[in-house]
């Protein structure tokens, strides 16, 4: 499994020593205060380390929809999450339909599975694009205005959109997700605080090394992977998503589900 976190992280810890600040926006997902995601820096968050020594562990799930996903995370203002996320996705299909994007190479074939390029002229363009039909100059992008714009941004390129809910209840469901990434279709994650996560092994002992931000974000899954320890205190399970998370450092990690973060969505998505 790919994890291109371990230069990124002395970055982070370099930049990561204020207190992440309480979000600006309400978190009301239905009412009349719709959150707008708006974080695209990494800077106004902290850093902690999670570990974890076992006797035993094993990876039982995973998938990834491609070798080096899309990480794009060109800003054009402060709160352009939503456009960079969907651009992320964009850039995903722009494989199958290279119009998507225009004058940008997607990627190249790697065996079975795939290799994006890093993002270019055409694809801070494109970003630039969203921002636009977001709406994000408001500063932040709700839900809607990210549907909006990209059906809309489909559409004048002659492509339909799709969007599924992975959430029960309003609670995320894991497998829900699992299935459709499994289907090649990302999923985007609409979150009130969130958590990036470094995974390295010494030994019998793994480290999580996180950051953590209270901010509302958007971030893109891509796959998945599931490891199960066994410790002195038992059975642990540990649920991570392969995100791009459209930040200025790390943007290739792994999030994990169920730390320190509020899913208020989770949209898979098929563009044909």
């Amino acid at each position: 499994m790919l994890h291109l976190g371990t230069i990124a992280l002395a970055a982070l810890l370099a930049l990561c020593s204020a207190a992440a600040p309480a979000s600006l926006f309400d978190n009301d997902t239905d009412g009349a205060n719709p959150v707008a995601y708006e974080d695209t820096a990494s800077v106004n968050a902290t850093v902690e380390a999670v570990k974890i020594p076992y006797t035993s562990k094993t990876l039982t799930e995973s998938h990834s929809l491609a070798l080096m996903y899309p990480n794009y995370n060109y800003s054009p203002a402060p709160g352009s999450c939503g456009s960079i996320a969907g651009a992320n996705v964009i850039g995903f299909y722009d494989r199958y339909d290279e119009n998507l994007i225009p004058n940008h190479v997607s990627g190249t074939l790697f065996g079975n599975t795939y290799l994006y390029e890093l993002e270019d002229a055409a694809v801070i363009a494109t970003i630039q694009t969203l921002y636009e039909y977001m709406g994000t100059e408001h500063v932040g992008t709700t839900e809607d205005e990210f549907i909006n714009g990209m059906t809309r941004y489909c559409t004048e390129k002659g492509k339909k959109i799709s969007f599924t809910s992975c959430m029960s209840s309003k609670s995320f469901t894991y497998t829900s997700a699992k299935q459709k990434m499994k289907s090649n279709q990302p999923i985007v994650l609409f979150l009130s605080g969130y958590n990036t996560a470094i995974l390295t092994t010494e030994g019998n002992t793994d480290t999580v090394n996180y950051l953590i931000s209270t901010a509302n974000h958007i971030m893109i899954g891509f796959g998945y992977e599931v490891y199960c320890y066994s410790t002195a205190d038992g059975t642990i399970t540990y649920e991570y998503i392969n995100v791009s998370t459209g930040l200025d450092t790390a943007t290739r990690t792994l999030f994990n589900i169920n730390y320190k973060t509020k899913i208020n969505d989770a949209l898979a998505v098929n563009i044909y």
